[in-house]
C-alpha cells in the first residue's frame, strides 16, 4: 500500500530485501516507517535535483534512517529485539504446547495418586495409633505393597492396616476366603425338596 505513493522516475519494485530493510530501520512501527518513507522520497527528489541519480536500495535506506533517524536507532533496536524475543517466546509456547500432552498424567493415574494418598494417610495414623515403633516411611511402603495388589481399590483402611501391620511384623498374611457360591449337583429342584420341611 505504501508503494502506491512513489514521486520516482522508476518505480520500486516490492522485494524481500526492501521489506526486511524497512522492518528492520522502522522496528515495524508504522508510524516510523511513514516517516522513513517520507525521507526517502524526499532524499530522492533532492539527489535528483542535484543532478544525483540514486537507486532505491538497501544502503540508500539505510543512509537515510541514519541521517534523519540515527537517534532513534537505539530505541529501535530494542524494538527489534524485543520483537524477536516476542516471537521466540511464541515459538517456545507453541511448542510446549504441542508438546504438553505428551508429559500430561492420565486421568486414571491422577485418581489412583489421590486415592493412595488419602488412603496411605488413613493407614498410617491408624498403625502409628497402636504400633509407635513403626516409622511413617515404613508404613508407607508396606501400604504401597498392599495396595498394588489392591488394583479395584476394595479394601476398607483398617483391611489395610491389618495387611500392612502384618508385613511390618513379618507374618504371613492369610489371603481373606472369597465367598463362593454354591451350586445344586443336580438341576432338578424336586431333589431339594423333601417331605419332612
Amino acid at each position: 500500500m505504501l508503494l502506491t505513493w512513489q514521486w520516482l522516475d522508476t518505480p520500486i519494485q516490492w522485494s524481500k530485501e526492501l521489506s526486511d530493510t524497512l522492518y528492520e530501520c522502522s522496528g515495524g512501527i508504522i508510524n516510523m516507517l511513514i516517516w522513513l518513507y517520507k525521507w526517502i522520497m524526499l532524499e530522492y527528489i533532492d539527489s535528483k535535483s542535484k543532478g544525483k541519480i540514486e537507486t532505491i536500495d538497501k544502503k540508500f535506506i539505510v543512509r537515510v534512517n541514519n541521517k534523519h533517524f540515527k537517534q532513534l536507532k537505539g530505541a529501535i533496536d530494542i524494538v527489534n529485539q524485543a520483537r524477536t524475543e516476542e516471537l521466540e517466546d511464541e515459538r517456545i509456547l507453541t511448542i510446549a504446547e504441542e508438546e504438553k500432552n505428551k508429559y500430561q498424567m492420565p486421568e486414571s493415574n491422577i485418581s489412583n495418586m489421590v486415592y493412595e494418598s488419602k488412603m496411605m494417610t488413613k493407614v498410617i495414623d491408624l498403625v502409628r495409633e497402636i504400633y509407635v515403633e513403626f516409622d511413617s516411611d515404613s508404613i508407607g511402603r508396606a501400604t504401597r505393597m498392599v495396595l498394588e495388589e489392591d488394583v479395584n481399590h476394595r479394601l476398607k483402611p483398617h483391611e489395610v492396616a491389618k495387611q500392612v501391620i502384618a508385613i511390618l511384623n513379618e507374618e504371613p498374611v492369610k489371603p481373606k476366603r472369597k465367598a463362593t457360591r454354591r451350586t445344586p449337583a443336580s438341576k432338578n429342584i424336586c431333589d431339594y425338596i423333601t417331605d419332612d420341611n
